[in-house]
């Protein structure tokens, strides 16, 4: 009996060893995927894309500056002598712009040596009467002509008059201007005006040219 048991014991292990290798070699069902319930519509929402951050732009380094020598460097330093001397040489440039040229009979000549005028013989036969009358007498370069002068303004060619030699003579205040001259014309308040025709024109005029000239000049002294 004991064998008979000992052999059904056997028996039944081996079964179970047999059935254990048989269930591990059967391949398992996949499991069905669980269906999802019916109803709304998932919607997907578009995956938002970052955009990414330009590169600021590198900045331009700045060349490297070379060392000022001592020297250098005080030379450019101001200084109230280097200052007041750039002011006056300014100053200076200025009057030469805008303040008439004073007796430059160096610059009228040449003035007059480079005029394209008809009457370019008369006015220079003018302008010597007129240097000779007086000493005091100076000439320049005032309203784009030649001008003569002593304290104040007393007379100017005006070259744009191409009909004859024009001179136009100034009384500052209408002090001295002749009640009668066979020379003069004109009614302005502070001015005359005198016309010459010809070389012979001007010799007839010369003695009475020489008179207005010493007397405008008689005048200015006596003020």
């Amino acid at each position: 009996m004991a064998v008979v048991k000992k052999t059904a014991l056997s028996n039944k292990a081996t079964m179970k060893r047999s059935a254990t290798r048989k269930a591990a070699s059967t391949p398992r069902p996949a499991r069905a995927l669980a269906a999802k319930p019916q109803g709304r519509a998932s919607v997907k929402k578009p995956l938002a894309v970052k955009a990414k951050p330009a590169k600021a732009a590198k900045a331009a380094k700045p060349a490297p500056r070379k060392p000022v020598s001592k020297a250098r460097a005080k030379a450019a330093k101001p200084s109230p002598a280097r200052e007041a001397l750039k002011a006056r040489a300014m100053k200076q440039a200025i009057e030469r712009v805008i303040a008439p040229i004073e007796n430059e009979k160096e610059v009228v000549a040449a003035y007059m040596r480079d005029l394209d005028h008809p009457f370019k013989a008369e006015l220079e036969a003018v302008r010597t009467i007129i240097l000779g009358a007086s000493s005091k007498i100076s000439e320049r370069i005032k309203w784009n002509a030649p001008s003569f002068f002593y304290k104040e303004d007393l007379a100017a060619f005006h070259p744009r008059a191409t009909e004859f030699a024009h001179v136009v003579f100034l009384f500052p205040g209408g002090v001295g201007v002749p009640t009668k001259s066979m020379l003069l014309e004109g009614k302005a308040k502070d001015r005359r005006e005198a016309k010459f025709h010809s070389l012979p024109d001007i010799q007839t005029k010369k003695k009475a040219l020489e008179k207005l000239v010493k007397e405008w000049v008689l005048l200015r002294d006596s003020e």
